[in-house]
């Protein structure tokens, strides 16, 4: 079914949301006297439906969820932008309302970006945009402990999450330490691909965190519209011996990345 399908009140209800029989269905006359615990009871109804649904899948209408549970539409108007406040779903103006992709949430564990996403129930891919050498300037020099002008690999590449885009990435290696680089490897992991095939297991990182606000090129390739918030993650990446493996820039969408840090005193 296409979206203009679902956004018209006239055209076929969606058959994520079920009624259930009247024994059960909590919006049976004389199931709750005040309209908040109705307001409650949807917004949990809904919660535990759209848990089954597909991100990207739409709801129905306020006034078709008002119709089938036999509700206000204020009541159905409370319990949406209840889930909204959750990141659960999200309205687009003038087209409807949609089930929210689960944010990848970036806790202080060293993981790698396609942990990350597994760990969300998300496929993991990536479509390579450039492979390419390069002669490190000052900035990338300095990340990788390498002299100005010494040769590096630039690996620039969009990370999917069910062919989703969620981060665009872009990772300096040193040529000389990694002089074969196969690019059939790059649509995965990068670190993985590094210990399989290079025996090189980053044990380390740090990482600087700021918000930014993508840019023309950036928005395209993220999907998302020029200026939308972002994170732009500057990592470098350690080996047991205390020697730098990568450094890397990642673009993340700021609507569906977030970090999660354990502070201690």
């Amino acid at each position: 079914m296409t979206v203009e399908d679902r956004r018209s009140d006239d055209g076929p209800e969606t058959d994520s949301l079920k009624t259930d029989s009247p024994e059960t269905d909590p919006f049976g006359t004389g199931s709750f006297e005040a309209d908040s615990f109705k307001h409650e009871a949807l917004r949990r109804r809904l919660q535990a439906d759209i848990a089954r649904m597909r991100p990207d899948e739409a709801l129905p209408t306020e006034r078709r969820l008002a119709e089938r549970y036999d509700v206000s539409r204020a009541t159905a108007r409370r319990a949406l932008q209840a889930l909204r406040e959750d990141g659960l779903i999200r309205s687009v103006r003038g087209v409807g309302t949609f089930v929210s992709h689960p944010h990848v949430t970036k806790t202080s564990t060293l993981t790698s970006f396609s942990e990350d996403l597994r760990s969300r129930g998300y496929r993991p891919s990536a479509e390579l945009l450039a492979a390419e050498l390069v002669e490190a300037d000052l900035h990338h020099a300095t990340a990788l402990g390498v002299d100005p002008g010494t040769t590096l690999h630039r690996i620039e590449r969009l990370r999917l999450g069910d062919g989703f885009p969620i981060c665009l990435e872009t990772v300096h290696l040193s040529a000389e330490r990694f002089p074969d680089l196969d690019e059939s490897l790059l649509t995965g992991s990068l670190s993985e691909a590094l210990q399989n095939t290079q025996g090189v297991r980053v044990v380390r990182a740090t990482q600087q965190i700021r918000a930014v606000n993508v840019t023309g090129r950036q928005a395209r390739l993220l999907g998302v519209k020029e200026g939308s918030a972002a994170l732009l993650v500057r990592r470098t990446a350690f080996d047991g011996t205390g020697h730098v493996v990568e450094y890397g820039e990642s673009l993340c969408r700021g609507d569906l990345y977030e970090f999660s840090l354990v502070v201690t005193k």
